[in-house]
């Protein structure tokens, strides 16, 4: 036992002596490793979802003090989000550039102001950049304020790039007064782009990066749906779609689910057209979800309002990560928001079996003493007819004298068997 215990000191020692030589060694390991530079694509409209994913692949840049480069391909956008992804490239802690890409690519609009933002402007063979003034969806002129705006910020990114007295503030200025357009011969020969490139390869070799590893960063999931809720038809369709039914909730007597739908999807229309940010959203999405919830609790049994509760919870989650740039929403977050869709299911299951339960250990559900107790029909049924009544948190089989109509308070005024007999209450 003596000479058992005698050799732990000396595999303590050599252990001490393994993790000082790992931390020693481990910033020379981290030099060997190569340094990297993080990769976007956008060929798409400039919109909420583009915002996002492009916030997205910067701040796993900056995490990483690695440049990013943005290959563009677009036709322009939306000014709001145009000037959300400007300010995050004027204010970038790392190198960030703009590859008007692969060959043939366009970058007019706000794209043009997104390139002239990022530190180097690479253009590839037959590519364009240019038209900037801003017009309304119908082609018109915009309020002569948003002009001027668009001639200013143009301005300001110009002289940021080129210095205040360069010749070329005044051409980019053109982009927007004059819808200036410039192939890649001419924005290579007035200066305006950096360098020419036609694939990744060649864009990393002029910048002298061309032993970096390349990080592609791809859309997620919540970059998507930003995009289709920024789209006009969707929005129009959800608000649409939601005031019809939040009407026919009003008009439908009865606890029904239209009422919550449609204000959720009009929730939804209000953050596509910009009134409501992420947070405002996330938090009326996640109280939604909870009126349905606690209505399914309410009203026990397999509905849908539990279901919908958890949907709303998800969309909700899903927004407040938007308002964390430096934040991923990955395989974790949405195993951990099916998790809490299934167990928040099987809860509300649970919970509806030990009402049952209880109600059964205390003889509530005897048909005898339902008579006299209101509830609501499920159904229409003529007099005479079987029909479908809630009465005590169940649906029993019913019948009544008169005609009845779903939605109407009933009150029980007899059983027959395991018929319930009711009356208009």
């Amino acid at each position: 036992m003596f000479t058992y215990r005698g050799r732990h000191p000396h595999i303590f020692s050599i252990f001490i002596i393994a993790c000082f030589i790992l931390l020693f060694i481990q910033p020379y390991i981290a030099l060997s490793s190569p340094p990297r530079v993080y990769y976007a694509e956008v060929d798409a409209t400039i919109d909420a979802g583009i915002a996002e994913y492009i916030l997205n692949a910067l701040s796993k840049a900056e995490a990483s003090n690695a440049p990013l480069i943005i290959r563009l391909n677009t036709y322009g956008g939306y000014m709001d989000s145009m000037d959300t992804i400007i300010n995050a490239l004027v204010s970038s802690k790392v190198e960030t550039v703009v590859w008007v890409g692969p060959p043939g690519a366009k970058a007019v609009s706000a794209g043009t102001f997104i390139a002239l933002a990022a530190n180097y402007l690479v253009m590839s063979d037959g590519s364009v950049i240019g038209s900037c003034q801003p017009r309304s969806t119908t082609g018109e002129l915009v309020d002569p304020k948003v002009l001027n705006y668009a001639i200013e910020r143009m301005r300001a990114l110009a002289e940021r790039k080129y210095g205040f007295n360069d010749s070329r503030v005044d051409i980019a200025v053109k982009f927007v007064t004059e819808n200036l357009d410039l192939t890649v011969s001419r924005a290579l020969e007035l200066r305006i782009a950096d360098f020419k490139a036609n694939s990744l390869q060649e864009v990393l070799s002029v910048l002298g990066w061309s032993g970096y590893e390349v990080v592609v960063v791809g859309r997620s999931i919540a970059s998507q749906l930003y995009s289709l809720l920024n789209d006009p038809l969707i929005v129009g369709l959800l608000f649409e779609l939601g005031f019809w039914l939040i009407l026919i909730e009003l008009l439908t007597p009865g606890t029904q689910i239209y009422g919550f739908i449609g204000a959720a999807l009009i929730v939804l229309s209000l953050f596509g057209i910009g009134l409501i940010g992420p947070s405002a959203t996330a938090l009326a999405l996640l109280i939604i979800g909870s009126i349905l919830i606690l209505v399914e609790l309410h009203y026990p049994g397999i509905q849908l309002f539990g279901f919908l509760g958890l949907v709303m919870y998800a969309l909700g989650i899903l927004f407040m990560y938007r308002e964390q740039p430096y934040i991923e929403i990955g395989v974790p977050q949405y195993v951990f928001v099916s998790i809490l869709a299934i167990g928040g299911g099987f809860l509300i299951l649970y919970i509806h079996n030990v009402r049952k339960s209880w109600r059964r250990a205390r003889g509530m559900l005897d048909p005898k003493k339902l008579i006299g107790m209101t509830g609501t029909a499920k159904t229409d049924f003529k007099a005479g007819e079987n029909g479908v009544v809630h009465v005590f948190g169940e649906e029993w089989t019913a019948f009544s004298d008169v005609d009845i109509k779903r939605g109407q308070k009933v009150k029980v005024v007899d059983v027959v068997g395991l018929r319930l007999k009711v009356a208009p209450a």
